[in-house]
């Protein structure tokens, strides 16, 4: 039987990706601080993907993801849609790594406050680090080992979409930086 509490080796080409993980979610945690419930709901334009309260009086997102091309531009995001979808896209994906893979789109609530989103997201991005930590070098050349639905998961390595989520960490990470400098410039 295993020592639970022995130290977990990492595989060496997934070390890079939990470092850059790590990274990017502390400085993203100070970029956040002093967020208000109103920058996290500010719409900087007339047409703009956000979380709005639905006729049941729950949180709805405008959209919950979009084909990853370059094809067709989209509307700017809210702080409130870019929080909430990393916090969303992660908590379903560490469901499909290590969960009990049920996720489904809609069975989160995408917060509406600036507190409950940051917390939300770092939770979701919390889960799919530590479920990645799990890994192993055969978890990680196994096609459909992330058999997320929504995406490529099922047909790729897990090596690859460990690349796709990072993607969408650094990605959506410039974009809430973005938006808080035009909050803050617009004064």
């Amino acid at each position: 039987m295993s020592d639970p509490t022995a130290t977990r080796v990492i595989p060496g080409r997934l070390a890079p990706f939990l470092a850059q993980w790590d990274y990017m979610v502390e400085v993203l945690t100070e970029r956040l601080a002093g967020l208000t419930d109103e920058e996290f709901l500010w719409e900087p334009t007339d047409e703009v993907w956000t979380v709005r309260m639905g006729p049941d009086g729950r949180p709805v997102p405008d959209v919950e993801g979009w084909a990853p091309t370059g094809d067709a531009g989209t509307p700017p995001r809210t702080l409130a849609w870019s929080i909430d979808h990393l916090g969303a896209g992660t908590f379903e994906r560490a469901d499909y790594l290590v969960g009990s893979h049920s996720l489904k789109e809609g069975d989160l609530t995408w917060p509406m406050t600036a507190d409950a989103g940051v917390r939300f997201m770092l939770d979701g991005l919390a889960a799919w680090r530590n479920g990645l930590a799990t890994m192993t070098d055969e978890d990680l050349d196994t096609v459909g080992r992330s058999a997320y639905p929504h995406g490529l998961d099922p047909e790729l390595p897990l090596m690859e979409i460990v690349w796709w989520v990072n993607k969408e960490l650094l990605f959506h990470a410039g974009e809430i930086w973005f938006a808080r400098d035009l909050y803050a410039a617009r004064r």
